[in-house]
């Protein structure tokens, strides 16, 4: 019996699946198995993978014909119960944990008796290696009861994803976590792992950076915009919904959300401007951002000024409608330009 299993699912990652593996298996922590999915990869993930395998016996490959990114989700939660491991853990194909993850999770999970313990980690840009984002703790926090709702603000930023986490496989089987999402959208493992700390009784924030998040141009929210934005809105429901569960939201975590709802807002328009697309095409999608009546209550919103996008909103607008006063044959558009004014506002 194995301590804890890894899940990656792979498609097309010849280029990066190699960084994943070889970090799963240089752990100091080495009593684990790791389940790799080639999600129907016409490159040279499958044979990647199979090398690996041979060379260590943890490695375990699994393999399909036909590539549909909802079988992660039906593979993960089938290991979950199939396995007789104490712990299960996400790692994208693309990404790496750092050699004293396993062991430090562990460690921090036993001591305090968590459902779910996760970590902190680095945001890097794929191209050059340059660290985006660093997102750590001081002091690793403890969860449970009041604490979910009351220590919000403090630690949502590490519950997005799937990743930088230790699940504990007797909590997600006694909670029948089961099922696979039922439409296509970027946000599926974000608001999956909301569903996992919702029904939790004990989570811990280990403060420690030990997963290395790799970003690139070409990922889901930057090519399939349409599904980004209908993802972005489910998201920002879901979170809410989150913390509705712990009873009424207070005025600050209130506050959060709409300032959460502004940073999707910022990067759904960043994606929009930057697509390769017609400007009527980016006309039109920009006035479903910006006529969500969310965006409404966003930009009216009289929120704490610790808030820093909120508290920025009106040179934020001032900033798209200059974008949006650039893009190539705008004036051919006048209608639509003054329509898309009008929903985005002023202050």
């Amino acid at each position: 019996m194995k301590k804890v299993v890894f899940f990656t699912m792979a498609y097309n990652a010849q280029e990066t699946v190699r960084r994943t593996i070889e970090s799963i298996l240089g752990q100091t922590f080495g009593d684990f198995q790791c389940y790799i999915l080639d999600n129907g990869s016409d490159d040279a993930t499958e044979d990647i993978i199979f090398d690996y395998s041979v060379k260590d016996d943890r490695i375990i490959p699994i393999h399909i014909n036909k590539n549909d990114p909802t079988n992660g989700g039906a593979f993960f939660h089938t290991i979950v119960h199939a396995t007789n491991a104490k712990y299960i853990v996400w790692c994208d194909a693309d990404d790496c944990y750092t050699p004293d993850f396993l062991y430090n999770m562990i460690s921090f999970a036993e001591e305090n008796e968590l459902d779910i313990a996760a970590c902190g980690y680095d945001k890097i840009d794929g191209l050059t290696g340059r660290v985006i984002k660093h997102r750590a703790l001081e002091k690793n926090m403890i969860l449970h009861d009041r604490a979910f709702a009351d220590e919000f603000i403090q630690y949502r930023g590490f519950i997005s994803y799937l990743w930088g986490k230790l699940y504990s496989i007797s909590y997600l089987k006694e909670k029948r976590f089961t099922g696979t999402p039922k439409k296509e959208r970027i946000c599926n493992d974000t608001i999956g792992t909301l569903t996992f700390f919702k029904k939790a009784e004990r989570v811990g924030i280990y403060g420690k950076a030990m997963y290395h998040y790799y970003q690139y141009p070409n990922s889901l929210s930057h090519t399939n915009i349409e599904v980004s934005l209908k993802s972005y809105r489910d998201l920002w429901m879901a979170t809410r919904e989150y913390l509705e569960y712990y009873g009424p939201i207070s005025k600050l975590n209130e506050d959060f959300l709409y300032a959460i709802h502004l940073s999707l807002v910022d990067e759904a328009v960043g994606n929009i401007f930057a697509a390769n697309m017609s400007t009527k095409k980016k006309l039109k999608l920009l006035e479903e951002v910006f006529s969500d009546p969310v965006w409404i209550d966003t930009r009216k919103r009289k929120a704490d000024p610790m808030f820093l996008n909120l508290a920025a909103r009106e040179k934020f607008i001032v900033t798209i409608q200059d974008r949006i006063s650039l893009l190539p044959e705008i004036k051919m558009y006048p209608e639509e330009k003054q329509r898309l004014f009008a929903h985005i506002g002023i202050l």
